[in-house]
């Protein structure tokens, strides 16, 4: 994938929009508005700068309103300083940070309170090391869990079962690759329950149907007719 060198802009009356264009190997436009107010616009290789500048144009509109959203709902978090008091977000709840000293680096709920040991109490690496391990090893066992079990529904409508994997992405929750891989952003553990199943179910559906057409739509709500007001509770979270 190439980047343009030049950051163009999208102008809606007085509003410039900046965004970063990029150039990819897929045959049409799309636009992502990403939590940190970021615009990127993914275009074919060969689609001219003029009809990717039009088309964007099209859409300034609906490119403002999706920043005014993630304004109003997804302000900017501060840099965690990894240190006692701080709130961290697991399964839709708020934990405070307990740093404590212990021989052995380990992490784990108590009450409120998200209680983490280390050697060094000072080091903020040291801390950020061991609750980073600690919501990669729940992500993985929840992931698995509700991955079992909305496979129990969408095997029923003909889903094959998927290769798994998860990691950290920048803008997505989850992807569904044409080789059938599901791969899960490890921060989806942060969300309530309901909203993990909803993004799990939606990749789900996206092993038979790879696009956003009204076949994968009509799956989806066989699958989880609730799947609206669900997508709808992600969509206002704040991921701190």
């Amino acid at each position: 994938m190439k980047t343009d060198d030049v950051s163009p802009s999208v102008a809606l009356g007085e509003r410039v929009i900046p965004y970063t264009l990029h150039r990819a190997y897929r045959k049409r436009l799309k636009i992502v508005v990403s939590h940190d107010m970021s615009v990127d616009v993914y275009a074919p290789v060969k689609a001219k700068k003029r009809l990717i500048t039009e088309l964007v144009q099209k859409k300034a509109a609906w490119i403002a309103r999706k920043l005014d959203l993630v304004e109003t709902f997804h302000p900017l978090p501060s840099p965690k300083n990894y240190v006692s008091g701080e709130t961290f977000v697991y399964l839709g709840r708020q934990y405070r940070l307990k740093v404590e000293q212990g021989e052995r680096r380990s992490a784990k709920l108590r009450g409120r309170y998200l209680v983490v040991k280390v050697k060094d109490i000072e080091s903020r690496e040291e801390v950020r090391q061991t609750t980073d391990s600690w919501y990669r090893t729940r992500a993985t066992a929840i992931f698995n869990r509700y991955l079992r079990k909305n496979m129990e529904v969408a095997g029923r409508h003909g889903t094959p079962e998927p290769i798994f994997s998860i990691r950290k992405m920048k803008t997505r929750w989850g992807s569904c690759s044409s080789s059938g891989r599901i791969t899960l952003n490890t921060e989806l553990v942060k969300m309530p329950v309901h909203c993990i199943e909803y993004v799990i179910m939606h990749e789900l559906c996206h092993l038979l149907h790879h696009n956003h057409g009204s076949k994968f739509y009509s799956l989806l709500t066989r699958c989880q007719p609730d799947w609206k007001a669900r997508k709808e509770a992600l969509d206002r979270i704040f991921l701190c």
